[in-house]
């Protein structure tokens, strides 16, 4: 049997200042390394009042990227990533509802 390594990354989003979600991300690995590191994670959402939907500009790290909330999920990718490797996932999550 091999080993495997999980681990579960809080975020915090905030809007200018004031926090508008929790999240969650589960990936494969230990917990050095980037994030954004492998493109797109979607992650739970906690969202609390006021928190937008639909896809908008973020930043991770001091990083650029996009994150799209929807429902109590997101998707964070890095704005160098090509727009398929974040698309790609959220088509495989509505074809599986």
């Amino acid at each position: 049997m091999t080993e495997q390594i999980i681990t579960m990354t809080g975020l915090e989003f905030t809007v200018e200042g004031r926090t508008v979600a929790y999240g969650a991300v589960i990936r494969e690995g230990s917990g050095e390394g980037e994030l954004l590191g492998a493109g797109a994670r979607m992650g739970s959402l906690r969202p609390l009042a006021g928190c937008p939907t639909g896809r908008m500009a973020a930043a991770l790290g001091g990083k650029q990227a996009t994150a799209v909330f929807f429902g109590e999920r997101f998707l964070l990718a890095a704005e160098d990533e090509p727009r398929q490797s974040w698309l790609a996932p959220l088509k495989r999550l509505v074809a599986a509802l």
